[in-house]
Formats: C-alpha cells, structure tokens, sequence
C-alpha cells in the first residue's frame, strides 16, 4: 500500500494526515508549538519548534496500526499564509519567523500605497497593502535589524523553511507567493518591478513553481529524524486555503457549480477558485493563486472566527472543561437573532472589508435580560455575518456562489444552520475538517506519481449527510438586521 502523507504547518499546531492510493485516509496526529509575542503587536514562532512538532506528530502517525507496513511515497506541504522566515546562506533562520498575525509593520504598510498607488498594486498583485502581508513585514526587518537583514540569503514562508530542512532545496509555491504583495498574480510570477520600488531585492525570494510540483527528494538526515524512506518525492505545497478548497474537491471548472469554501479556524474565509484572476478594485478581498496549475482563487478573510468563540468560552465559562458544548447548547435555545444583541468579531482589528488593524470587537445592544446563551449566539451570527459581507464583494466580482461547503476545527452544528441562514444557501459539512492537510497529501501524490495531477480531484469529496437548508424565517430576520450590522463599524467610536 502506498501513501502519501500531508504537511499542515497551521498557526499553532501542525497536522498530518496520511491518504492511500484512492484517496482514503489513514490517520491523523497533531503538535503544538507556542507564538511568542515580545512586544505589542508581535507574534514569532521559532522554526526550530516546527521541526520538533513534526517530528512528535510524524512518529504517532507512523505507530498507528494503519499505516504499519505502508510504503510512505511522497509528503506534501501547507500551512499558514503571509509569514516571513530569514534564512542565511545555510538555510538556517536568522530570527525567529514573524507569522500572519505579526502588526508592528503599521508604518510600512501605509509607505507602500504612497509607493504604488492601491489601484495599482491591486491591479497588479490583487491585493492591498495590509500589516498581515509579507512584503511590510521584510520591509520592518531591513529597516529595524539592519544586521539580520545584511546576513539574510532567503525569505521564505513559513512551510517552504520547514520543506528546506526536508530536502535541502530552496524553493516556494504560487500560492504562498500570491499573498505577499510582491507577486504578479496574472503572470504567476515575483515581480521585480514591485520589490525594487519597495527597495527589497529580488533575489532574495525563493524560485516558484507550481504547488503539486516535485520540490525534491527527502534528504537522509531527515528522514531518519522522522522514521521515513530517504528520497521519498516532497511536493512544493500550498497556502492552506486554497489546499483546503482542493483537499474538499473544489479544483476542477472552477467555480462554475457555484460552490464556495466557508473555512472556520482561528480566522475565517470565503474562497471560490476562479478560472482567470478576478479583482476588487478597492482591494476589500483576495485575490489569489489556487494549488491547481491554471487556477486562481477569490477569498475573503477575516480574522477571529473560531477564535472569537474561543474567546467567549475563555470568558463566560473559564473553569469548565465542558463549557464549549454547554454554551453551544444553550446557544441553540435562543431564537435567531440574538434577542436584538450584535456582535461586531474584530476582536485582532479586522481585513475583508475594512482592513483596519486599530478595528474593535463589540457586543451592542445589551441588556439586563441577556445571558450567556444570548451573547454566544450573538458571537456565532457575528462571524456569519463577516462572512456574509465578504461573500456579497466576491459576488460584486463575479463569483457564482449558490452552496458551501464548511469546514474547519471550529465547525459545528448550531454554526452551520447560522452561517446557512445568514448566506441564504444550502451548507454541507465537509468529509474532513481536516481539508489543509487532504490537500497538502493529495499534492504530495502527485509529486509521488500516485495520481496524474490535482486536477483529477474532479467531484467533491463525499460528505456525510449533514446539509443545512436556509430556514426561511431565519434568512427574513438575518437580512433585516445584515444593515445595522454593517453600519455599527462606521458609527462607533475609535480610540
């Protein structure tokens, strides 16, 4: 039995998942490592603590009884998007990585609009500057550890330093690159043009290929380190949400069925592959590279999805180890819409479609009457309707969307009906939540010649039985309360 096993490398744990040859999967582990913040706005994790990670997670995955006996032929890679990782001439880090949620970069990310007008470089990156993207972040580290910057020979994501260190190879994905602002997403390409205007070499980033390419082979001392055949295929890998939408089956005709990908981890999306790049011209939403060779992907993002209900449990029940699911219980009680309570989840400031780092959260119109119950609902139906408002600009760029599919570590059942409700369309659970990772091991097929191409992965994957149908009264009172919602952003005060 061949497997290929995938590579999640997520904001704090990495995941493994391994798939035999029909695409059946065979196990799952998961290790954490910790994100440091030294100071406000700062969140780095040590590329060090990823190896360990790994290693832990790959010697449970191999033990199990599954997998026991299995030819290992390929590995493919995903894993948080819009890091920045400083290697020297070696491959070794320089410092530690500065993740997606790193905000120092403020002033940075305003100089690049007064360098590149926003409609251009939307136009030409389809992306806005913004604190959460690569290129500020190279620019804080040139411009504030001249030292590390003078010794640095790469700057790579945070999945491509983990792959160095499988394969000796230098190298990064279309993906990965189309969210750093320093890409063309129509040639699928660095732009040199943008790096010199921003005064960053390009030299310095890594030689892109096309996510389910082979990157290389496993080197030996890893592969001892991790209990594996040397020179098994290593795939490039991906940005883990377009892997998720592959590891879902959203790949082939892209987008015509109208199927989009409703992703609830720490942050939330909305992604729909497209088949040419398509662009907001204000740069409210993403756009992307997909992991599948001639394909692009439409995303809105926001930043605490099950992150604010992670939020909410720590809050209202911080002692109870059963408080999550007693919460969601009660939560269901509670009539849709929150018995007037709002929720505005800008919790980490916010992205799709304010951008605004300085953003708050907010529960608005309290009273003596509401409980928990009221204010967890409240929590679920304000990141649906985040959600709802990124859709609504995909959808003003042409996006078909007609049904979801939802999946992620957040996901459950009360959540579903909610976002099922607040869209207006029907909403599938997906087969896994573990979709970055399906992904990641379907592109490490390819590389292993288990299967043709991504591509191939032509119908959705089959999902269990769990389809919520918008509730009609339901959508009614959502789409009342959609504009108040909308409107708080503006009205309430900034400090």
């Amino acid at each position: 039995m061949r497997v290929s096993i995938g590579i999640d490398l997520g904001s704090s744990r990495v995941k493994l998942l391994a798939l035999d040859e029909e695409g059946n999967a065979l196990g799952v582990t998961l290790a954490s490592y910790a994100t440091e913040s030294r100071a406000a706005g700062y969140a780095e994790q040590n590329p060090d603590r990823w190896w360990d990670a790994l290693r832990l997670a790959m010697s449970e995955l191999l033990s199990r009884p599954a997998l026991r006996g299995a030819d290992v032929a390929g590995l493919g890679l995903t894993g948080q998007m819009h890091g920045a990782v400083f290697l020297d001439e070696s491959g070794l880090p320089l410092r530690p990585a500065l993740m997606w949620s790193d905000g120092r970069a403020e002033a940075e990310t305003s100089e690049i609009e007064e360098i590149i007008p926003r409609d251009e470089l939307v136009a030409r990156t389809g992306n806005r500057s913004n604190v959460s993207f690569t290129a500020p972040k190279i620019m804080w580290v040139a411009r504030h550890e001249e030292a590390v910057y003078a010794r640095t020979r790469w700057i790579v994501q945070p999945k491509d330093a983990l792959r160095f260190r499988l394969t000796g190879e230098v190298a990064g994905d279309v993906s990965d690159a189309s969210a750093t602002l320093l890409f063309d997403l129509k040639a699928r390409a660095w732009s040199d043009e943008i790096c010199e205007r921003l005064g960053i070499n390009p030299n310095l980033l890594p030689p892109l290929s096309e996510s389910e390419a082979r990157a290389g082979s496993l080197r030996e001392d890893a592969a001892r380190a991790l209990g594996l055949p040397a020179g098994i295929a290593v795939a490039i890998g991906g940005a883990d949400a377009p892997a998720a939408a592959l590891g879902l089956g959203l790949a082939r005709e892209a987008n015509t069925g109208g199927q989009v990908l409703v992703s609830l981890g720490t942050g939330g999306q909305v992604l729909a592959p497209t088949a040419e790049p398509r662009f907001d011209p204000e740069g409210r939403i993403h756009g992307l590279c997909h992991v599948v060779p001639g394909q692009w992907c439409v995303m809105a993002a926001i930043l605490s999805a099950a992150a604010a209900l992670d939020w909410t449990v720590r809050l209202l029940s911080p002692e109870d180890a059963n408080g999550r699911r007693q919460l969601l219980a009660a939560a269901a009680k509670v009539p849709a819409g929150s018995d007037g309570l709002l929720f505005l989840p800008y919790l980490r400031g916010e992205r799709t479609p304010h951008f605004d780092p300085a953003a708050r959260g907010a529960l608005v119109g309290m009273r003596m009457s509401h409980g928990p119950a009221e204010m967890t609902r409240a929590v679920l139906e304000g990141v649906a309707f985040a959600l709802a408002e990124g859709l609504d600009l995909m959808r003003g760029v042409g996006v078909e969307a007609s049904s979801g599919v939802v999946a992620g570590g957040g996901v459950n059942r009360l959540w579903q009906q909610i976002i099922a409700d607040v869209l207006d369309m029907p909403i599938t659970l997906g087969a896994t939540e573990h979709a970055s990772a399906r992904g990641a091991a379907l592109l490490g097929a390819v590389a292993a010649e288990l299967i043709p191409s991504s591509a191939e992965v032509t119908q959705p994957l089959p999902a269990d039985t769990r389809v919520m149908e918008p509730i009609p009264a339901n959508v009614r009172l959502y789409s009342e309360l959609a504009g108040p919602y909308r409107e708080l952003y503006g009205r309430l005060p900034k400090f």
